[in-house]
């Protein structure tokens, strides 16, 4: 099975619009996986990780380009993506307790939109489901990140990850008031990375 990797983060403008902040952003990512069923079927395997900050995406600045490849989650041509940057500021709030609140709510929604979704074509129900997603990682954002329970910034909104073949090198742009910033996303086999 093949990896999502990310192939290379590029900071745009880490100061984004609206933000005073001094120094250099650094780059944590939430990414949520969920296998699409067909037709009516219900059952469905999901994924949530969180990745980074930890050397490879700290101190960005404008212009910064990293390109060490890292791997985000595994690959299924079946499955939903959905993607979002974050701006640590002191401690990263999405910390190890918060990750199991951010499952049980991300699957809780995600059971909740197949249920809704099912018998609909594949393409209709996927962007309900990533709107889902969407919607659930801001409401998220809202309580595990405003101040003064935190106070990381995420950058512009969670955005879906397509691959529409292996060979294919996606770019997702993200922008808000915690900076602009560009990524793009291959596919990996196993026993690539060093």
């Amino acid at each position: 099975m093949a990896n999502v990797t990310v192939d290379v983060m590029k900071c745009v403008d880490e100061t984004g619009s609206g933000l005073d902040e001094w120094g250099s952003d650094d780059i944590y990512m939430l990414l949520f996986r969920g296998s699409i069923p067909t037709g009516i079927g219900l059952a469905s395997q999901t994924e949530f990780t969180v990745t980074g900050p930890g050397g490879f995406w700290d101190e960005m600045d404008d212009g910064d380009r990293r390109s060490r490849d890292v791997p985000v989650a595994d690959y299924d041509p079946r499955s939903l993506y959905v993607v979002q940057l974050v701006e640590k500021d002191n401690g990263r709030d999405v910390d190890d307790d918060v990750i199991a609140a951010y499952r049980t709510a991300l699957n809780g929604a995600w059971s909740a939109a197949l249920t809704r979704t099912a018998g609909q074509p594949a393409n209709e129900r996927a962007a309900v489901l990533a709107d889902t997603v969407s919607d659930t990682l801001r409401g998220l954002h809202t309580i595990y990140m405003e101040f003064p329970k935190g106070n990381d910034d995420p950058i512009g909104r969670p955005q879906r990850l397509t691959f529409p073949n292996a060979q294919a090198t996606p770019v997702l742009e993200f922008s808000g008031a915690a900076g602009r910033y560009r990524v793009t996303f291959k596919l990996v086999e196993p026993g690539w990375f060093i």
